[in-house]
């Protein structure tokens, strides 16, 4: 095994021996060091203190379940963990470490639902048992003896063995290389993907978070991201014990329904560290007013990253001015990047300011271009800010790559992200040659197969990474990139009923070519008669930003939209309910095509410009249904294809050419026939 001492990726007030550089070798130091100190404090409520545990605690009783599991020939096999948020999970996935186990963390199914995912997860990593709760064990085991392969499965609930008992055992220590447990990826619709993670990859990992964000034994974090998630288990619970400090863990649920509880606990506990998804910092804003707030004391807090991609310069704004007054140093607040492909993280901003922010021109963008702009000098139509997510450190290297040719681009080109360093994992369990695509991937004219294609896009600027979005999520309409986000924050802000972070934008295919979807979440107090100004919001929003029509949009009922475990959108996964009729949808349009525009004018004998608007509107952009011409084009959703096309039917017919401008304005159809009408009187 290497000696990780002399490199310094191990907490220098531990004195390892060579041969021990392993999370299980600092867990077993951290005992012997001071077995006193609180590890971990669990809060059932989001307030109340359920239990505490110390090092010695966890050291002794990990040994326990250890025991237990080399008992049951568990040793060198998979195991299933299914756990409720609390320090049961912790205990077990430590007692797996000790006894050379391979823990699969997974979200326990919900009861009475399908189990295909889990039986996907077993039938790829040959699990041979399932590690739980009693309460969750009574709740599911039944469930799962209607299939064929997941009923034979022992399930053993390890409270029962999580006791004290002293143990002298001298466990192997792992080796330096091998698999320490399987992170399976949630963000697909195909079956999921069981990531391998190293010892290796996790103790480089773990001392990339410690240099990135300066951890100390001194720190104090919070946590509610789900354990069995990759940012939940590495920088919330393996973190704290190879820093050596203290962590406060709240229910996942718990933060969603009470936000509150987290920035309650940060003030109590005198939190320095934490770290959630995007859309977690607006909950806090969107959950919590001035009433709420006033007590709070944030003013400890060194860091708290958003580890989004990409992340909102507008919510690192917006959440920097809402809590500055209860003392957060804006400084902070910094961001991330990362996944469970690399352990976790990749790359981190640097701490005590804010996060760099760049502005570029959004028409280059979409060519994959990246062109720095001023403010003051273009349209604010044609600016995108883009926040940075950091640079690497240790042995960690990025590149910038043509997706498509793999050749390696220059640094004002938007590419796809590769990675390369210890902190990438071995690939996929079970599937050699997803994992020769994934992640042994070389440059063109190179003999490096050893990079991580990340299927991100980005760019890298003055050394920091910037993530634009993924590879496969675009939305390519007439040729234009366009980025799911970007949209879909426009759809969030279309109209007060549509829930924050809860929209998803991706293509659809629609009579041959490449069409936009919106599928939006409503709020619990939207009136369900208004779902028609809704979709006429979120069509004029969209239209006046981009310049395109949605094919489709759908309204679903709160809390439905596909997300993994962490909040994050699954796009592929929206897209596939959708066309499949899963959704719970509350209200639905489709537009499948414009209708010819001459069958309309054929009625009238000499069209005014005003109904020869309204005609051509309710043919190509309100599929057949008449406008009103009281409202705009953008109401209806012009886009810029469209605008060409009345553009030229209008010269056919009236022998004027419009400003294409003029189409994106908000001025009714009634207002736009007026100024056509100028326009044809001054020839």
């Amino acid at each position: 095994m290497m000696d990780l001492t002399e490199s310094a990726p191990i907490p220098q007030d531990l004195k390892l021996k060579p041969g021990q550089a392993s999370i299980v070798s600092v867990l077993r130091n951290r005992a012997l060091v001071h077995p006193g100190k609180r590890a971990f404090t669990f809060l059932a409520d989001g307030e109340s203190e359920e239990a505490s545990i110390t090092y010695g605690e966890l050291d002794d009783y990990a040994r326990s379940v250890a025991l237990n599991l080399m008992e049951h020939g568990c040793q060198g096999k998979k195991v299933l963990m299914f756990y409720p948020a609390g320090l049961d999970f912790i205990i077990a996935f430590f007692g797996c470490l000790y006894a050379g186990t391979i823990p699969v963390p997974v979200y326990p199914p919900r009861k009475n639902r399908s189990l295909r995912r889990i039986h996907a997860i077993v039938s790829n990593c040959g699990a041979v048992s399932i590690l739980t709760t009693e309460a969750i064990t009574h709740s599911l085991e039944r469930n799962f003896s209607e299939d064929q392969l997941l009923k034979d499965l022992p399930w053993h609930s390890t409270e029962q063995w999580a006791v004290p008992c002293g143990s002298a055992v001298d466990f192997p220590d792992p080796g330096f290389e091998d698999l320490a447990f399987l992170q399976y990826t949630s963000g697909s619709t195909g079956d999921p993907k069981g990531v391998m993670v190293s010892h290796r990859n996790i103790m480089f990992n773990l001392r990339a978070l410690q240099l990135i964000f300066h951890f100390t034994k001194e720190d104090v974090a919070v946590h509610w991201v789900p354990q069995f998630h990759d940012l939940g288990l590495i920088f919330g619970i393996l973190e704290t014990i190879f820093s050596g400090s203290f962590t406060v863990l709240i229910p996942p649920v718990v933060f969603i329904s009470k936000p509150y509880c987290l920035l309650l606990a940060m003030s109590r506990y005198r939190a320095t560290k934490s770290g959630q998804p995007d859309f977690a910092f607006n909950l806090c804003i969107d959950k919590t007013d001035d009433t709420l707030r006033r007590g709070l004391d944030l003013s400890s807090l060194r860091v708290w990253f958003n580890g989004a991609e990409p992340v909102r310069k507008s919510t690192i704004d917006r959440f920097a001015a809402t809590f500055s007054p209860y003392g957060l140093d804006p400084g902070a607040l910094a961001t991330a990047y990362g996944m469970a492909e690399s352990t976790l993280i990749l790359t981190g901003s640097r701490l005590s300011q804010l996060p760099v922010s760049i502005a570029v021109s959004s028409s280059e963008l979409e060519q994959n271009r990246v062109v720095l702009v001023k403010e003051e000098e273009h349209t604010r139509e044609d600016i995108r800010w883009i926040t940075g997510n950091g640079k690497a450190v240790m042995d960690t290297m990025l590149l910038i790559a043509d997706p498509e040719t793999k050749e390696i681009l220059p640094p004002d080109r938007v590419g796809e992200v590769w990675a390369r360093g210890s902190t990438v994992t071995g690939g996929y369990y079970g599937q050699p040659v997803l994992t020769s695509e994934i992640f042994g991937t070389s440059p063109a004219g190179r003999n490096e197969p050893v990079w991580l294609r990340t299927g991100d896009l980005g760019f890298i600027y003055e050394n920091e990474l910037f993530v634009t979005g993924r590879l496969k999520d675009l939305v390519i309409i007439h040729g234009r990139n366009f980025y799911p986000q970007d949209i879909e924050k426009t759809v969030e802000e279309s109209h007060p009923s549509v829930r924050k972070t809860c929209a998803a934008a991706f293509s659809i295919e629609q009579n041959g070519e490449e069409r936009l979807a919106v599928v939006a979440e409503l709020r619990r107090s939207f009136i369900p008669p208004d779902t028609g100004k809704i979709m006429d919001a979120v069509i004029a929003a969209v239209s006046r930003e981009f310049e395109i029509h949605p094919a489709r949009i759908a309204l679903i009922r709160t809390g439905s939209l596909p997300k993994t475990s962490s909040g994050k959108i699954m796009r592929r996964a929206t897209r596939k309910s959708l066309l499949s009729g899963e959704l719970d949808i509350v209200a639905e349009r489709i537009f499948e095509g414009a209708e010819n525009v001459q069958s309309a004018l054929e009625e009238m004998e000499i069209p005014t410009l005003e109904n020869f608007l309204a005609a051509w509107a309710t043919a190509h952009l309100n599929h057949g249904s008449p406008v009103d011409p009281a409202n705009s084009l953008t109401t209806y959703g012009i886009d810029s294809l469209r605008a060409v096309e009345l553009t030229d039917d209008t010269k056919n017919i009236f022998g004027f050419e419009w400003p294409p401008y003029l189409f994106f304005e908000e001025i009714s159809i009634r207002q736009l026939a007026e100024e056509g009408k100028k326009l044809m009187e001054n020839g």
